[in-house]
C-alpha cells in the first residue's frame, strides 16, 4: 500500500508542477529523454545480470507474449473499426500490450501473495514486460509516429539505436558475468532515478478533464489491459493445468495498469500521449478496483 500511495503522490506533484513557474513547459520532454538515454539502459543492465531461466517456469514467458500478440490484434480490429488515426492506434497498443509488472506489480503480488512468490513476478517481468519494452515499444514508436514512409531498414535503425534495445543486448551477453563494486554502485543509482522521474513526467502530463473524444480509447485500454488481459490469462493456465502460486501470480501480473514507459515512448514518438498517460493514471486509480476483486477470484 506504501508503495502505491508513493506513486500517486508523485502523480500528483507531477500535475502540480504544471503550475508552478519554476518548471518550464518541456519539463516532460527533457525529463523523458534523460529516462530513455542513461535511467532505463542502467536498470535493464541490472535487471538483466545474473538472470537464470528455469524451463519448468516457461509459462511465466510465454503468457505475456501471448496476451502481447492478442492485444495486437485487438488493438487493430477496433482502431479500424472505429476509424483511429495512427498517433492514436500507436498509443493505445503500447498502453494494452505493455504492463506494469515491476514497480506497480512488485509490490501488489508481494501484498497479496507473499514475499516468496515475488521470484514468479520478477521472472514474468523480466523476459516478458522488460523486453516487450524494448522491442515491441520501439516498433511501435517507428511505425507509428513517423509521417513519412516506413520501411524494414528504418524500424530496424531505431530499435539499434534505442539506448533501452542497447542494453538489452549487452546485458543478455554480460548477464553472467558480475558487475564490479563500483559500476554496481553507478548503475544502482542511475537506475533508482528511474521510477520517480517517470511517473513526475507522466503527472505533468496527466490531464485528467479529458475531451469527450478521448473517453472511448481511454475506457478501451483500461478494459483490454486490466479485465480482459487477465481472464484470457486464466483461461490459458486452467487450460494448460496450471494452478498454485505461477497461476496466481500470472493472472495477478497480466492484471496490472498500463506500464508508466508507454507514456514515456508514446509522447517520445509523436503519438497521443494523451491517452496513454490518462489511461496510465486511471488505471493505477481503478486498480484499487481491479486487483482485490482478482485476487478473490482466483485465491
Amino acid at each position: 500500500m506504501d508503495n502505491l500511495l508513493y506513486l500517486m503522490l508523485l502523480l500528483a506533484l507531477g500535475n502540480l508542477s504544471r503550475r508552478l513557474p519554476a518548471f518550464p513547459e518541456n519539463t516532460p520532454q527533457v525529463l523523458n529523454q534523460y529516462v530513455i538515454w542513461i535511467s532505463f539502459p542502467a536498470t535493464v543492465l541490472l535487471k538483466l545480470n545474473g538472470l537464470a531461466f528455469d524451463t519448468r517456469l516457461l509459462v511465466l514467458v510465454l503468457v505475456p507474449w501471448t496476451l502481447l500478440f492478442l492485444s495486437i490484434g485487438a488493438v487493430f480490429l477496433i482502431s479500424r473499426a472505429l476509424g483511429w488515426d495512427r498517433p492514436l492506434t500507436g498509443a493505445v497498443l503500447l498502453s494494452v500490450a505493455l504492463g506494469n509488472t515491476s514497480f506497480f506489480g512488485f509490490p501488489a503480488v508481494a501484498a497479496f501473495w507473499g514475499e516468496q512468490n515475488l521470484k514468479y513476478a520478477i521472472l514474468y517481468d523480466q523476459l516478458g514486460s522488460f523486453l516487450a519494452v524494448a522491442t515491441f515499444g520501439t516498433i511501435v514508436m517507428s511505425v507509428y509516429g513517423n509521417a513519412s514512409r516506413v520501411t524494414l531498414k528504418t524500424v530496424l535503425l531505431r530499435i539499434l539505436g534505442f539506448p533501452p534495445f542497447t542494453a538489452l543486448v549487452l546485458g543478455i551477453v554480460l548477464s553472467r558475468v558480475p558487475i564490479p563494486a563500483t559500476p554496481l554502485l553507478v548503475l544502482r543509482g542511475l537506475a533508482a532515478t528511474l521510477i520517480p522521474l517517470v511517473i513526475f513526467s507522466v503527472g505533468a502530463q496527466l490531464r485528467f478533464r479529458q475531451p469527450l473524444s478521448n473517453v472511448g480509447p481511454i475506457l478501451i485500454t483500461m478494459g483490454l489491459k486490466m479485465v480482459v488481459s487477465p481472464m484470457i490469462a486464466m483461461g490459458l493456465l486452467l487450460l494448460f493445468g496450471i494452478s498454485g502460486p505461477v497461476y496466481q501470480v500470472t493472472v495477478f501480473e497480466a492484471a496490472m495498469p498500463s506500464m508508466v514507459m508507454a507514456g514515456i515512448l508514446a509522447s517520445a514518438g509523436n503519438l497521443r500521449a494523451d491517452v496513454a498517460n490518462a489511461a496510465i493514471g486511471y488505471g493505477i486509480l481503478f486498480s484499487f478496483v481491479t486487483l482485490p476483486f482478482f485476487y478473490w477470484l482466483i485465491r
